[in-house]
C-alpha cells in the first residue's frame, strides 16, 4: 500500500476528512491500475479479494499437467472435477500443504491463472500504465522464515509489487467480528482444510498458538479407511469428501448416502448405504485430539486470560465449522461459550479485506516490515 495514504490517515480524528482520503486513494488507484490484494492461499482452497471490489475468486488449489506434453492444461475448479478420473498421463496435484507452499512452480502457475482470471481483468489498462499491486497474504503462525519467504517470491513472480503477510489467527478473527486489538483476550479456532490453528489474540498479538495438522483433508482419508475396513469398499477422495460435508453432523440425525466404490473382494463395481452415525463414529475422535489439544493448550495460558477467554468464548471459523452442532460439542467438552460466524469459511479473506480499510491497524500485525 502507498506510504503517502499513510502520511495523510495516520492520527485524523475526523472522520470525514479520513473519508475523503479513502476516496481519493481509490480514485488515484483506479488511474493507475493499483491495489490492494487479499490472499487466502489455503490446502483446499485459494481465495482472493480486492480492496475496492471484495472477494473476486474461490477456487480450490487444483492444478492439472500433460506430462506427455510437460503442458499446465486444468487449473481451480475444472482441475479438481477430473482428480482421480483422468488418465495416467494427466497429472492433478495440490502445490500447497498445510497452507505452506510445497511446490513452488506449479503454486506459481495455479496464481498467475487466478489472477489473470479474477484480478487483471479489473486493471484494462495495466498495459499502458505501470500499475502497483500490494499483496496482503496470511500465513500459518508456526510457518518458518523460508516458508514465509516463498508465499513472497510467489506473489512477485504473479505481478505483486510488495507483499505483506499476515498470521492467519489474525485475519480469520477479524473476519469473524472480534475486536482483536483490545485488551480483551479471545481464543479462536480454525477448522482448516490442511490444518488446525487454534490461538489466543490480546492487543493484535498471539499469546499462544497450537497447529495441528489433523484438518478436513485429514477426515476425508479417515472415512476412506473406515469404509474400506468395514465394508470392503474402496471409494475416491472427492466421494469421502462429499460424504463428509453431506452426513457428518453432531445433531440427531438419520439421513442415509448410497456410496459407489470398487469392491476391495473382486475389484467390481460396488454400492452401499452409509448412515450418520457410521460417519460420526469414524471422524468423532479426530474431532476428540483437536479438543485434547484446546485443553492442553489452555493450560499454558496465564490465568489472567483464561478468565477473559471463559467471559468471551471460543470463536469456530474455517470449512469445518459448519458442521451441524459443533459449537454445542466443544461447549461441552471445553466448558466455555462458543461461537460459529456466518460463512466461517471465508472469515480470513473477509478478515484481510476488513484491515485494509484500517491500515494503521493493518501496520500493527505485518509480520514481515
Amino acid at each position: 500500500m502507498p506510504s503517502f495514504f499513510y502520511i495523510f490517515s495516520y492520527n485524523l480524528d475526523d472522520m470525514q476528512l479520513k473519508s475523503t482520503f479513502k476516496k481519493l486513494k481509490h480514485l488515484v488507484n483506479g488511474v493507475l491500475g493499483s491495489a490492494d490484494i487479499a490472499l487466502d492461499l489455503g490446502t483446499s482452497l485459494t481465495r482472493l479479494g480486492i480492496s475496492t471490489k471484495g472477494v473476486v475468486l474461490r477456487e480450490p488449489s487444483y492444478i492439472g499437467q500433460n506430462t506427455r506434453t510437460g503442458d499446465f492444461l486444468f487449473f481451480g475448479t475444472e482441475a479438481k472435477e477430473i482428480y482421480g478420473k483422468a488418465p495416467n498421463f494427466i497429472q492433478i496435484s495440490r502445490p500447497v500443504e498445510h497452507s505452506i507452499i510445497s511446490d513452488f512452480d506449479k503454486t506459481v502457475l495455479l496464481l498467475k491463472h487466478f489472477m489473470d482470471k479474477a484480478v487483471y481483468p479489473f486493471f484494462l489498462n495495466r498495459t499502458i500504465l505501470k500499475n502497483k499491486l500490494y499483496g496482503y497474504a496470511v500465513v500459518p503462525t508456526s510457518s518458518t522464515e523460508v516458508e514465509q519467504k516463498a508465499t513472497i517470491e510467489a506473489l512477485a513472480k504473479v505481478g505483486i509489487s510488495d507483499t505483506y503477510l499476515i498470521e492467519k489467527p489474525l485475519a480469520a478473527a477479524c473476519g469473524a467480528g472480534l475486536s482483536v486489538f483490545s485488551k480483551n483476550p479471545y481464543f479462536i479456532i480454525d477448522l482448516g482444510g490442511g490444518s488446525v490453528e487454534m490461538a489466543v489474540i490480546v492487543m493484535g498479538g498471539i499469546v499462544t498458538f497450537k497447529t495441528l495438522k489433523n484438518g478436513g483433508e485429514h477426515m476425508d482419508k479417515l472415512l476412506y479407511n473406515y469404509l474400506h475396513l468395514k465394508n470392503g469398499i474402496i471409494i475416491g477422495e472427492q466421494t469421502a469428501e462429499q460424504l463428509k460435508i453431506s452426513l457428518f453432523t453432531l445433531v440427531e440425525d438419520n439421513a442415509v448416502m448410497t456410496v459407489r466404490g470398487k469392491s476391495l473382494e473382486n475389484g467390481l463395481p460396488k454400492s452401499i448405504r452409509v448412515r450418520t452415525t457410521e460417519v460420526k463414529e469414524a471422524l468423532i475422535n479426530n474431532l476428540n485430539q483437536i479438543i485434547d489439544s484446546a485443553k492442553e493448550m489452555m493450560e499454558t495460558v496465564p490465568p489472567e486470560i483464561v478468565d477473559g477467554i471463559i467471559k468471551n468464548g471460543l470463536t469456530l471459523t474455517g470449512g469445518m465449522a459448519n458442521i451441524k452442532g459443533i459449537n454445542k460439542y466443544f461447549s461441552n467438552e471445553l466448558k466455555i461459550p462458543v461461537e460459529v460466524p456466518e460463512r466461517p469459511q471465508d472469515c480470513t479473506i473477509q478478515g484481510l479485506l476488513k484491515l485494509l480499510e484500517e491500515p494503521e491497524k493493518l501496520r500493527q500485525i505485518i509480520i514481515n516490515k
